[in-house]
Formats: C-alpha cells, sequence, structure tokens
C-alpha cells in the first residue's frame, strides 16, 4: 500500500467551463464518485466531479465507460473534472477515497456560504472535527451496490443499487436531498436513525473485507469449513456490538448477503494501494474496538481479523 501500481488511464479533454446553471458537485475520485456522476450526468444534470487529480485552473474532460449488469446498458460517459469551485453550487456529494479525504476536504469553500445540500458518503470517516464546515443541510448517506472500476471502465455488480439516507421527514414531502439523489434514477430510502443505517449497510461489507484477500471472492470462504466458521464467528460479534446500540441484525441475513455477492465483485479492490488499504483497516479498528471498550464487548474473532489483515500488507 505504500507503492501505486500503474493503471489503464481514462481518457482526458480540455474543455471550456459550462455556466447555463448550478452545478451538482461530486468531491473525489472513488468508484462510487464516478458511479452518483455518471448516473446525474446520464440523467442529464449538470454535475462536476471536485478532485484532487484535476488541473489547478479551468476544467478537463474525463471519459469511462459505464456497464450496469441490472439493465444490460453500457455506455461511454463525459465527465467534468476540476479542482476548485467556480460556480455556485446546487449541492455537494462527497464520496472520497478515506486516505485522500482530508486533501478532498481543502477543494471546498466555506459551506456556510451556501444554503446547499451537502451529502456525506464516507461512513468510516470521523465527523466530528468537519461537521462544523457544512451548513444545516447536512446529510449522511449510504450506498447500497457493487461497484467494480479498472481505471476505464466502472461496473455496477448485481442488483439495482439503492441510496439510504440519514434523515427524519416531518410530512409525505421529498427532503430536498432525497430529490436531488434521486435524479440519479437510483431507489432513494429515507430512515431517521443512522445507527440503524450504518449497520444495515456495511455490517456485510466489514465482514467481506476482512476475511477475504485481493481477488478473493468471498464465496472462497464460504465454501471453506474453516472458512466458515471464523466469518460465522466474526458476523456474531458484529450483530453483538450492534446490539448495544439497540439495533438487531440478523446474522443469517448478513450471511445472505455475502452468499449474494456478485462474482465479479471482491471486497478487497486489487487496484486499492497498501496506503489505501492501510488508512481502511486503520479507521476499521479504531471504530470497532471503540464500540467494543464502551459496551465492555469482547470481539476476539474480528481483532484476529484486523491482526491478519495487517500481517497480510506487511508480507507485500
Amino acid at each position: 500500500m505504500f507503492f501505486k501500481k500503474n493503471h489503464p488511464q481514462t481518457e482526458i479533454e480540455k474543455i471550456e467551463f459550462n455556466t447555463s446553471e448550478k452545478p451538482i458537485y461530486i468531491l473525489g475520485d472513488d468508484d462510487l464518485a464516478l458511479f452518483l456522476a455518471a448516473k446525474l450526468q446520464e440523467n442529464e444534470q449538470n454535475v462536476i466531479l471536485l478532485t484532487t487529480k484535476a488541473p489547478a485552473s479551468g476544467m478537463q474532460k474525463l471519459k469511462i465507460t459505464l456497464k450496469e449488469e441490472y439493465n444490460l446498458q453500457k455506455n461511454d460517459i463525459f465527465l467534468l473534472t476540476t479542482s476548485y469551485i467556480k460556480q455556485a453550487p446546487a449541492a455537494i456529494l462527497i464520496a472520497s477515497k478515506l486516505n485522500s479525504f482530508r486533501a478532498h476536504l481543502t477543494l471546498l469553500p466555506k459551506m456556510q456560504n451556501f444554503n446547499i445540500p451537502v451529502v456525506y458518503f464516507n461512513p468510516m470517516s470521523d465527523l466530528t472535527e468537519i461537521h462544523p464546515l457544512f451548513g444545516a443541510s447536512f446529510y449522511k448517506a449510504y450506498f447500497n451496490g457493487y461497484l467494480s472500476f479498472n481505471g476505464s471502465n466502472l461496473t455496477s455488480c448485481g442488483l439495482m443499487p439503492e441510496i439510504l439516507i440519514s434523515a427524519k421527514k416531518e410530512n409525505d414531502k421529498n427532503l430536498p436531498v432525497e430529490q436531488i439523489l434521486a435524479l440519479t434514477g437510483l431507489k432513494i430510502v429515507v430512515h431517521e436513525k443512522d445507527a440503524y443505517n450504518f449497520w444495515k449497510n456495511n455490517a456485510s461489507r466489514i465482514i467481506g473485507y476482512l476475511t477475504t484477500y485481493p481477488k478473493q471472492h468471498i464465496l472462497d470462504i464460504l465454501n471453506n469449513k474453516d472458512g466458515k466458521e471464523k466469518l460465522i464467528s466474526a458476523v456474531h460479534e458484529i450483530c453483538r456490538l450492534a446490539k448495544y446500540e439497540k439495533i438487531k441484525l440478523s446474522e443469517d441475513e448478513i450471511v445472505r448477503e455475502l452468499l449474494d455477492t456478485p462474482r465479479e465483485f471482491y471486497y478487497k479492490k486489487s487496484t486499492f494501494s497498501k496506503i489505501e488499504n492501510a488508512s481502511f483497516l486503520e479507521k476499521l479498528y479504531n471504530m470497532l474496538s471503540e464500540k467494543a471498550r464502551t459496551y465492555k464487548c469482547k470481539i476476539p474473532e474480528l481483532n484476529q481479523l484486523i491482526k491478519k489483515n495487517y500481517e497480510y500488507l506487511l508480507r507485500k
């Protein structure tokens, strides 16, 4: 993770800045950032990718090929990218990688100047320091889907993804953030309890990440007796942590979600660098160990899995 691998480069083309309407900015260059931008672009929205990889001035055009298995569609998408906000945004969606999260935050202006929705898709990042940077229209959201990206081709594997928003509805009217995310064409679900949303969306993902190696599918673990026993023990510990937060998770449902993982999807992406994996492991360890200490709950299997992941990174 301390050395980046070379991957196929996407097509880049210089263009002029479009000032026709307020754009939706997407902060980050992760798979999710690209997917959200592509879906908004497909639905004829003015969307701009805000990333540290973009030029210091002006804008560029980024070409990716989007494949969606749930509707058998495959299209070339041209995304606008920049590293600064020139126009007042209609909304900002934050979907940056953990290891580049703070660097991407420096690209944002003072958000109190904009009375706009800010949607945060980084569940493992600490919000205590950055929440004051944003106004009252700040929402946490979770992406329930499977994305695979090889440098130019972005694939949405399996069934149609959905977006889960942590918010409280006062009436039956759609929230502004709900209306904006609905422009992606994806299914939108609103639930007011964020702890429920976090565990519901991330329990199986955490287990899948900790138990597999790069390019190893989760079914390889579930089809191995010893591997499955360790996985079941980790699932039990995850459910117990969630229970202390008054969130009831089903162990059978988590295992079923893992069994239903698309064959083309790997929880540990081979394109992740050591830095990216180490950053995620650190956040994961801090989050799980803090909850375990708070609730005086032992998690030996989860700790052992995290240790093995660190050992694997050191051997690479």
